[in-house]
């Protein structure tokens, strides 16, 4: 190669780093320059408290809390603002709470739900008043599908000193709910309601807010206490303060795992004399149970596949773990046997569970027609046997997807307000409530505590908690569909709030029409079990000696359902005859 050509060569490539650079440089610049307009010009301050514009479409939106509407404050703006250029939301009726971290972004807590990070939290309430500055131990990403499936995050705060929190009793945990499956935001707090008049273990109703976090409006939650055992949230024996005091610290998780086939906790050497409570446990299904048995510190499994994990304590002993183990599978045993009886033991169902809890849980989770009704976050506890050795069934959580929701990402769940799953529909549902439902006392239970206690109250429900919820979340639901705009539409929502109130009052109404007619009136009802391929597509629940409902027309990216004929003879159903027992149909594809 010659001297003359190299040297060109040289020349061209340095030509091209040099531009390089320069075009780097410029980008760096400029992102810079727009991270700094971002951060420091594009921004208003309410009451202190800094918030940055959002946005979208060229499009500058201002989330402003309801002291700015109801308390007349008016928000500091920056000189190189035009407010023209601006669409100024405004929320209404609902407290506003500020949250600074210290790495000062979200990032971190929004990538791994087992970040936490320390802050501040200030509540301004819709009258203009501060009523707490506080220093937060962490903030948490939290939840499961909640957390993984949307961008609207779930979050957990832990205070440095226990405090009052938004109206509710003091605490040092709170749980931040993003209802981000739910396009009313209102369908948790509606079932809250319908478990505190049942009296369900933690069931307090929760506060709705508006959250910005490091500046950055995030939307509209429902703040709610933490499950836990604490005197004024679960007031149980507190097994693991008694735990670590037998060992003298306040680390149990510096002892090694001891696991076996079934179960898993720690090599605890030295337990309380009394370790029959108490104990709060969390039902889960099996498939996401196994994907985090590195990550759930206690659990245990019974003979029928039943995944229990510990919260509390998060770390037994191994003492511990087989006491609850085995009580849980005593109480197992007894449900699923004909004679409600555990042969191992000689003690009935009624003797080792509180069966008015079972009936209320139960009932809650089958009138609010729950998707992970006795599948998921699903709590059960136990005291101590020098209190109460029973089990209780509770704490209430998680009803997003209750009411006729039908989320988009799930796919294909009824929105008919006529169904009596027994909470057996789900493919991962728990055995217990549906073998507890067939037991003859179990039911009249059942029938007294729905003719007597909640029949009159969905009326109630639907006629004036609902309206009410509607009004308190209306504005700033309107910014929440904003801000989330997209996650709206991903799960199939249209913009219009009133039509998902309204389907939801009469779905409440509807719902208190068919249980009455099962309950009260007492008229049997039919399974109709809809198949695709040997899967299960849908479930009908159909009044004795009605006539079948139209079935689906589906039409998917693979086939269409052409007609849907019985599994018994090949015969398409005859939608004049009435039915009188259970059915199921295939559907035949094209």
């Amino acid at each position: 190669m010659n001297r003359k050509y190299t040297a060109c060569l040289y020349a061209g490539v340095l030509f091209t780093a040099v531009i390089c650079v320069t075009v780097i440089s410029h980008l760096l610049e400029k992102s810079r320059l727009l991270e700094a307009e971002n951060t420091t010009d594009n921004k208003i301050s309410v009451a202190g408290q800094e918030i940055l514009l959002w946005t979208k479409n060229d499009q500058y939106y201002a989330f402003l809390p309801s002291a700015c509407k109801e308390a007349g404050l008016e928000p500091e703006i920056s000189e190189n603002i035009d407010p023209d250029s601006v669409t100024w939301l405004y929320s209404e009726h609902i407290p506003a709470v500020f949250i600074e971290t210290e790495s000062g972004t979200s990032d971190l807590i929004n990538t791994d739900k087992n970040v936490k990070e320390p802050g501040t939290i200030t509540v301004l309430e819709p009258d203009g008043s501060i009523s707490l500055e506080h220093s937060l131990e962490y903030m948490k990403g939290r939840g499961n599908t909640s957390y993984t499936e949307f961008d609207k995050k779930p979050y957990q705060i832990k205070l440095t000193k226990s405090a009052p929190f938004l109206g509710m009793e003091s605490g040092k945990k709170w749980v931040f709910v993003s209802n981000s499956a739910d396009s009313t935001l209102i369908r948790n707090a509606l079932s809250r309601s319908l478990g505190k008049h049942l009296g369900l273990a933690q069931s307090e109703e929760g506060t709705f807010v508006d959250l910005y976090v490091n500046k950055e409006y995030l939307g509209n939650y429902y703040v709610v206490e933490k499950i836990e055992v604490q005197e004024n949230r679960l007031p149980i024996s507190d097994l693991e303060k008694a735990t670590e005091y037998e060992n003298d610290t306040e680390d149990l998780s510096s002892y090694e795992t001891a696991w076996t086939d079934t179960t898993k906790a720690r090599q605890i050497p030295n337990d309380p004399d009394d370790i029959t409570g108490g104990y709060l446990i969390e039902r889960d299904f099996d498939n996401r149970f196994l994907k985090e048995v590195e990550i759930n510190e206690s659990y245990f499994i019974t003979e029928a596949k039943e995944c229990f994990i510990v919260r509390d304590p998060e770390y037994t002993s191994e003492a511990q773990i087989a006491y609850i183990d085995s009580y849980v599978q005593s109480v197992e045993n007894a449900i699923l046997s004909a004679e409600g009886i555990d042969s191992a033991t000689g003690k009935s169902y009624q003797d080792l569970i509180d069966v008015d809890s079972f009936v209320r849980k139960y009932l809650l989770e089958e009138i609010t027609a729950n998707y992970d009704g006795g599948v998921a976050s699903s709590y059960f506890y136990k005291d101590s046997d020098t209190i109460d050795s029973r089990l209780y069934a509770g704490p209430v959580w998680d009803y997003d997807v209750s009411w006729g929701n039908s989320p988009a990402y799930l796919g294909q769940i009824s929105t008919s307000p006529e169904r009596l799953s027994r909470l057996a529909s789900h493919s991962d549902s728990s055995v217990w409530f549906q073998s507890l439902y067939n037991k003859p006392e179990f039911y009249q239970q059942i029938i007294s505590c729905y003719r007597d206690e909640i029949s009159s109250y969905l009326s109630l429900l639907a006629d004036e908690i609902l309206p009410m919820l509607d009004e308190i979340t209306a504005a700033s639901a309107a910014m929440d569909q904003v801000r989330w705009e997209e996650q709206y539409v991903e799960n199939g929502y249209s913009g219009d709030r009133s039509k998902q109130i309204a389907f939801l009052a009469d779905y409440i109404t509807g719902r208190k029409a068919f249980l009455d007619q099962v309950w009260i009136e007492q008229i049997p009802v039919h399974t109709i079990t809809l198949l695709i391929e040997g899967v299960v597509y849908d479930t009908l629940y159909v009044l004795d000696n009605d006539t079948l409902p139209e079935l689906p027309q589906v039409s998917t990216e693979y086939a269409n359902v052409t007609a849907w004929v019985s599994a018994e003879d090949g015969m398409q159903p005859d939608s004049n005859t009435p039915i009188t027992r259970d059915m199921t149909f295939q559907a035949v594809l094209q």
